[in-house]
C-alpha cells in the first residue's frame, strides 16, 4: 500500500464533523439559547413587576398608616351646637379640617398640610385620589360638603390609585373620627 492510499484511509476513519453536522449543531444551540433567553426575560420581568408592586404596597401602607392617624385625630368642633368634627370643607379630591390642615392631590403627589405649614408629599405617583364621607348611620354624604353640612361626618374614607413602571395598585382606608366616639373627651 502506498503512502497516499494510507493517508486517505486515515482521513476517512478519523473522527470529525462535516459541514452539515456543524450547521445542525449550531441550529440546535441557537434554539436552546432562544428558549432559555425567553424564559430568563420572562423571569426578570416578573421579578421587576413583583418588586415594583411590593414597593408600591409598602409606600401606600406607610402613607395610609399616617393618614389614618391624622384623620382619626380630627378634633371636635366645640363651637357647634351638636357633636361635630372640626372639618371645614370636603370635596371628592380634598379635605380641610381644623382650619389649617389639608389633604389634597396635586399632580401626582398626595399632599398633607399640617397645622398651616408647608404642604408635604405623603405619597408619590398617585393617579387618582378620592375622599368619601359617611354619617352616623354609615350612609354616604354628598361629594362636596362645607360649613354646617360637615357636622354630620362620622367616618372618612380615602381611596388612592398609584401607578409606577406599568404596575397599578388601588388601596382604600377608613377612619372613624375619635373625638366623636361615645365617651370621647372634647378636645
Amino acid at each position: 500500500m502506498t503512502t497516499l492510499q494510507h493517508s486517505n484511509r486515515n482521513r476517512r476513519t478519523r473522527p470529525g464533523f462535516t459541514l452539515i453536522e456543524t450547521i445542525a449543531a449550531m441550529v440546535i444551540v441557537s434554539i436552546v439559547g432562544s428558549l432559555t433567553s425567553g424564559i430568563l426575560y420572562t423571569a426578570i420581568g416578573s421579578y421587576r413587576e413583583a418588586s415594583t408592586r411590593a414597593q408600591l404596597h409598602n409606600n401606600c401602607s406607610a402613607a395610609f398608616d399616617r393618614l389614618t392617624k391624622v384623620l382619626w385625630s380630627i378634633p371636635r368642633d366645640t363651637t357647634a351646637s351638636i357633636v361635630a368634627p372640626l372639618i371645614s370643607n370636603v370635596t371628592a379630591t380634598s379635605i380641610t379640617w381644623n382650619s389649617n390642615w389639608t389633604l389634597t392631590l396635586s399632580g401626582t403627589q398626595l399632599l398633607l398640610t399640617e397645622a398651616g405649614g408647608t404642604a408635604r408629599p405623603v405619597l408619590e405617583d398617585v393617579t387618582a385620589f378620592s375622599v368619601s364621607c359617611f354619617d352616623e348611620s354609615n350612609s354616604a354624604l354628598a361629594a362636596s360638603l362645607s360649613g354646617a353640612a360637615t357636622q354630620a361626618i362620622r367616618r372618612i374614607q380615602i381611596q388612592v390609585t398609584v401607578s409606577r413602571q406599568g404596575v397599578t395598585e388601588t388601596l382604600r382606608a377608613r377612619a372613624y373620627i375619635r373625638s366623636l366616639m361615645t365617651g370621647a373627651t372634647v378636645g
